[in-house]
């Protein structure tokens, strides 16, 4: 991993541990950024419902993972998961590429905690 993604990774850890303790407020805000950074970067291949459906679908080769569902998906965190996902860093099964957009250079850390917050309140 080189140097620029190990501190962008440590600067998201950061702001995942202090979201333990943000106030409430706080909380409910970053939500409701996270869920304006989703309509912005996500919503077209992911969905309304952030449930893989969105209106590029039947343009793609694969279909786009249901954000609904982080949390069934193992023990990783969703955080994390957001983290690799926009640093085009996430797994894919074996004989796949990565499809999704590398957004890493283009978002603030702050960006990706907010969404991360925004998708861990949308979980099944």
């Amino acid at each position: 991993m080189n140097n620029k993604i190990k501190s962008f990774f440590m600067v998201a850890m950061g702001f995942i541990v202090c979201g333990n303790v943000l106030a409430a407020t706080a909380q409910d805000k970053a939500v409701k950024n996270g869920r304006e950074h989703y309509k912005m970067f996500c919503i077209n291949c992911h969905g309304v419902n952030a449930d893989g459906k969105g209106p590029l679908v039947d343009a793609m080769n694969i279909m786009p993972y249901d954000l609904t569902a982080l949390k069934q998906t193992g023990d990783i965190c969703i955080a994390e998961r957001v983290l690799k996902a926009v640093s085009g860093l996430h797994d894919m099964p074996v004989g796949q590429e990565h499809k999704m957009p590398v957004f890493s250079g283009n978002l603030e850390s702050i960006t990706i905690y907010e969404l991360s917050q925004y998708l861990k309140s949308i979980q099944k």
